[in-house]
């Protein structure tokens, strides 16, 4: 009974492919074919690629990286320098605390005027204080 089912799902097959050929153009069943021969070529290097990677394996054998774990790194040594502390002698001048360099005198006295470019039919310049 086996064998009957066996060879009527066959004879089932064949015949689908054979109404299927007949009714599809050349180009498709070049690309239907090239599919099929593709995925038969892939077989025999997909399970020669399965074999080399899973090798032998030696459940007893232990491997370890370093026969002893190497010590551990010491903690990072960190230097606070405080210049506020030093005399006012290292620093160059009389007070305890170092200045920065002002800018010249009247640099924030007012707003820098500002021209925008209006970019169209018509480009025009607007300053800042047509914005107001």
């Amino acid at each position: 009974m086996k064998l009957l089912l066996g060879l009527a799902t066959v004879a089932a097959v064949i015949a689908l492919a054979v109404i299927i050929g007949q009714r599809m153009s050349n180009d498709a069943m070049a690309v239907a074919l090239g599919v099929v021969f593709g995925v038969a070529a892939s077989i025999p290097t997909s399970l020669l690629v399965v074999a080399a990677t899973r090798g032998r394996r030696d459940e007893q054998a232990t491997y370890r990286r370093y026969a002893d774990p190497p010590p551990p790194s010491p903690p990072p040594q960190i230097y606070v320098v405080n210049p506020g502390n030093q005399p006012a002698s290292w620093l160059g001048q009389g007070g305890g605390q170092p200045q920065l360099p002002q800018p010249p005198a009247g640099y924030f006295s007012g707003r820098p005027a500002r021209r925008y470019k209006v970019v169209g039919e018509d480009d025009a310049w607007l300053d800042d204080d047509d914005w107001d």
